[in-house]
């Protein structure tokens, strides 16, 4: 496949963005402001940053907020702005790179010391006298239309001008989600929203990175099987790369047009299939694996099903699935079935080994996931029924809604009280859904549902009130909440969590969860699952 070759000056202005990402991890608001209007200007549409779309796309921010009385955008704009003076006064007087963002503007430069990149040779001083210029709406941003701002457009993925790889933005996602993991270290077993953390990022970093594997974000391994594209680029700005360190078997395209319960329909279409087998090279350390699977073949007006297909999973020559089946896994065909093992290890040779045996039907696997992990432990899962991420107060990272089924999503701007992330009730997932998480069998779970009631009630729509929603919730066949009335329970526009211990998965490593409607829709706002095992 040919290959776009990316100037070496645009290499350059990548890595540094990369290492400011890095160096800025401890204060998630300039990075997430940073990663963001770097992404306008890689992506050549840098004249619609403005404060309007800053605000919204970065900070949450509602379409007609005050710009009066709110000046997030530019005071963030400022921070950053002070923040890459100072550094670039110091610890990175001698990058041949620099970034400046000048009073005025939200659209950075890039300054390479002896020559001139683009636009004008950037002065690099900052008056420090010229706040209130600092703080002005940018004069060269061209207005944007209040239908063009959408929040999505941060959350998910992107294509970069002239075919260069979107590294940088991982990196912002694997920073934080460093910070949201450790935090969980910090504070596991609690019900309730912790305060927040004053930890700094180094300690935060050390808890989940201890001595016992020594790994960071740049030793996962992401294959997309069969594939052998350009670097696709997940909802958390997760980098996947081609198919490699295979023998054997051969690719081909997945035969279908829908993929449920799945956030990121791209990892399933295409596959390996035949015999095969994977040797992933790692550092010594604990890793968590992920194998994603669709079943394409069988089922439905393609005929078969259950056991039509089976296989045999080796994982460092040990069975690790005996005759898996993909559609008694997933519970039915063109549905993404993930699996999750943790306490994975390289071998002796320094190799992840996976093998692919044929027993009824011919192996396939759509996705191979390696990331570090922690020692017996499940990394945490936290998801927000909106279409992109959100980030709490904690620093924690919550995935775009994901591995649903049934059900629709409904936007809310009404703010919620009664937590300290009113952005989480952003938006809904209501009707009558289901929800199946995957998880390792041998844990032992948590379950946190966050839900508030924004529909019903005297201070929303003038209408209703208790009585007005009752539903049941049931995991994994098990009641857990019978007839739940939140306005009862609450009140509207007020925060309700629900925590549930000691969960069990099914044999397939599923947390399934129904939320079953009594009198009108479920409805559920965010979902927490922890591994509490020993």
């Amino acid at each position: 496949m040919h290959q776009v070759e990316v100037p070496s000056s645009v290499v350059q202005e990548q890595q540094e963005v990369e290492l400011i990402l890095e160096k800025f991890a401890r204060s998630p608001r300039l990075t997430k402001l940073l990663a963001y209007i770097c992404k306008n200007y890689f992506d050549g549409t840098a004249d619609r940053l403005s404060e309007l779309t800053i605000a919204v796309e970065v900070f949450d921010r509602s379409l007609d907020f005050d710009r009066s009385q709110d000046a997030i955008a530019r005071v963030e704009a400022h921070r950053l702005r002070k923040k890459l003076k100072e550094f670039y006064e110091t610890e990175g007087k001698d990058h041949p790179v620099q970034i400046l963002l000048q009073p005025g503007s939200y659209v950075p430069l890039f300054h390479h010391v002896g020559a001139v990149t683009n636009g004008p040779a950037a002065d690099l001083t900052v008056d420090e006298t010229s706040e209130e210029h600092a703080l002005d709406e940018p004069s060269e941003a061209k207005p944007v239309p209040l239908e063009q701002v959408s929040r999505p457009l941060f959350d998910t993925g992107f294509s970069l001008r002239r075919g260069q790889p979107r590294i940088w933005l991982y990196l912002t996602a694997a920073f934080v989600a460093l910070i949201a993991i450790a935090a969980y270290a910090l504070f596991r077993g609690r019900p309730k929203p912790a305060a927040p953390s004053t930890a700094p990022a180094a300690k935060a970093l050390s808890i989940l990175f201890s001595p016992v594997n020594g790994l960071g974000p740049q030793d996962t391994v992401r294959i997309l099987c069969g594939y052998d594209g350009p670097p696709h680029i997940g909802p958390l700005g997760e980098k996947w790369g081609r198919d490699r360190y295979f023998e054997g078997g051969r690719p081909e395209p997945s035969t279908h047009s829908f993929t449920a319960r799945s956030s990121d329909p791209f990892l399933f279409e295409r596959m390996r299939t035949g015999e095969f087998d994977y040797g992933i090279p790692l550092k010594p350390g604990v890793y968590e694996l992920h194998l994603y699977f669709i079943e394409t073949g069988y089922g439905d007006e393609m005929g078969g099903g259950e056991n039509s297909r089976t296989f045999l999973i080796r994982l460092n020559d040990r069975v690790l699935f005996g005759s898996f089946d993909i559609f008694s896994d997933a519970m039915g065909a063109r549905i993404a079935d993930e699996r999750v093992i943790r306490d994975v290890e390289p071998g002796k040779d320094g190799k992840l080994r996976l093998s692919f045996e044929s027993q009824r039907g011919q192996p396939i696997i759509s996705a191979i996931e390696v990331v570090p992990g922690m020692r017996h432990k499940q990394l945490p899962i936290r998801i927000v029924t909106q279409t992109g991420s959100f980030t709490d107060h904690l620093g924690q990272i919550w995935s775009p809604d994901n591995y649903y089924e049934g059900g629709d999503m409904s936007m809310r701007r009404s703010p919620v009280s009664g937590t300290p992330d009113p952005g989480l009730y952003a938006s809904e997932r209501y009707g009558n859904f289901t929800y199946a998480i995957p998880v390792d069998p041998r844990g032992t779970y948590s379950l946190t549902l966050h839900m508030a009631e924004t529909y019903f009630g005297p201070n929303v729509s003038g209408q209703g009130g208790p009585g007005s929603r009752v539903f049941n919730v049931m995991a994994n066949g098990v009641l857990l909440i019978k007839d739940l009335d939140i306005s009862t329970e609450v009140g509207s526009l007020h925060a309700l969590t629900e925590t549930f211990h000691g969960l069990k998965p099914t044999a397939q490593g599923k947390l399934v969860l129904w939320f079953n409607p009594v009198v009108n829709y479920a409805s559920v706002f965010a979902l927490e699952v922890l591994d509490e095992s020993k």
